[in-house]
């Protein structure tokens, strides 16, 4: 079995590049449409919560700096 190579256009026609543009806003909306619940909890299950993982500095942490 071979490998397939993509090769990305690094120039496009502005008409070409909106074109893409709504393609990816399309298909952005239709994966949000399927998966968006699972998305959002992903990414709030990755993101530390405030405080939790960076201990806040007070008053008298910056007096060092």
């Amino acid at each position: 079995m071979s490998m397939r190579v993509n090769k990305i256009v690094t120039y496009l026609r502005p008409e070409d590049a909106y074109t893409l543009i709504e393609f990816l806003d399309q298909l952005r909306d239709m994966l949000m449409a399927s998966y968006g619940d699972e998305v959002r909890t992903m990414l709030q299950q990755a993101t530390p919560r405030q405080g939790s993982e960076i201990p806040s500095m007070g008053d008298d942490d910056e007096a060092m700096f």
